[in-house]
């Protein structure tokens, strides 16, 4: 039978409770504090308390060799819950992100409402030694981190992310700084990414730079309209509404009407005296008549091949072509006779003075 000191003896648990010890007895010091727990632990074993035991242990085992392995130590555990101890920062990162990607391996036989996953918090702070447990406000910490983790995941202090930032090639996400129950000051909280977390596919991204397919399809767009407005405006030449005619006004002088528009050659445009010399024209041009000699019979026929190239002018139904030239022998002819003092008012006759 085991002998027990009674509680007033020194040694005894009683008299090493920290409360009672004298202030030059408490042993103190500075470890990095792994506190876990299983997440919805209530919700498994209501649904089947024998399987979600049974996986915990097995869990736990691992949980425990991961630990030795990492140079820690378990120091305390109730229910669901773990305390391990670290003497370096770094290891117990390690030591954390390994025990979750073992038992992601092992959870991924079973459904995911079945699985049974830890939620991991790690600390660096002083604590108080009391036998082999720890006692102290890094302890706390440690629970609180633990308690903000995601299922799977870890989250560490600032005071533990100083320490290991350049150490290990590892992803990390601030969440500022953070208020625990408890806790009177607020905690610099930075998550841990785990294998978990890299698995997820990358975002898709576009190869081409920012900016450059808008830039793309306004250029696109602005040589559309350039190419509409050129279009739109090659068809309006060609159509009736687009041309002019030659009007003489009160003055005699011949003026720009509404009318077929046709590019007209310098031969066109020549007056007669200058065009005296030039070749014979084609048969259905007229005889070209220099001003002051034209005879009776030759304004008549400059009259008449007036109208009837300004009939198929303003008919507008037979080819582009052939409508065009009609339009500039009629301006022509128009000029030639406004030359010669005549007019048009509903007929031709002579111009006022």
């Amino acid at each position: 039978m085991e002998n027990r000191l009674p509680p007033d003896t020194p040694g005894s648990p009683a008299g090493d409770e920290p409360d009672q010890l004298p202030a030059s007895k408490l042993v103190r010091k500075l470890v990095t504090i792994l506190s876990a727990d299983v997440a919805e632990y209530s919700r498994l074993m209501a649904e089947d308390e024998e399987q979600t035991l049974r996986l915990f242990r097995e869990h736990s085992q691992t949980f425990q060799a991961l630990v030795e392995a990492h140079h820690g130590r378990i120091f305390n555990t109730a229910g669901d819950a773990i305390l391990a101890e670290f003497t370096s920062p770094v290891e117990a990162v390690r030591c954390a992100t390994d025990i979750q990607a073992a038992l992601r391996t092992r959870n991924d036989q079973f459904p995911l409402t079945r699985q049974v996953r830890f939620r991991i918090g790690i600390n660096l702070g002083d604590v108080m030694v009391q036998n082999s447990d720890l006692l102290g406000d890094g302890v706390n910490v440690a629970a609180r981190l633990q308690g903000a983790a995601a299922p799977g995941g870890i989250c560490i202090s600032g005071s533990v992310y100083d320490q290991i930032r350049n150490k290990l090639s590892l992803g990390f996400e601030s969440l500022g700084e953070v208020r625990f129950k408890n806790i009177p000051q607020p905690i610099r909280t930075f998550t841990v990414a785990t294998d978990e977390d890299s698995q997820l596919p990358p975002p898709k991204t576009s190869s081409r730079r920012p900016g450059v397919l808008a830039k793309s399809t306004v250029a696109a767009l602005s040589l559309f309209v350039l190419a509409g407005g050129y279009w739109a405006y090659s068809a309006y030449q060609k159509s009736p509404a687009g041309q002019f005619r030659a009007a003489p006004d009160s003055s005699g002088k011949a003026q720009a009407v509404p009318g077929p528009v046709k590019k007209i050659d310098a031969k066109d445009t020549a007056t007669p005296a200058a065009t005296k010399d030039a070749a014979p024209p084609a048969a259905e041009t007229p005889p070209q008549v220099r001003s002051g000699s034209a005879t009776p019979s030759d304004l008549s026929r400059l009259m008449r091949n007036e109208e009837v190239s300004n009939d198929k002018c303003t008919d507008g139904s037979g080819d582009l072509e052939e409508t065009g030239r009609a339009c500039a022998e009629r301006d022509r002819l128009v000029e030639v006779l406004a030359d010669r003092g005549w007019c048009y008012e509903k007929s031709w006759q002579r111009c006022a003075n």
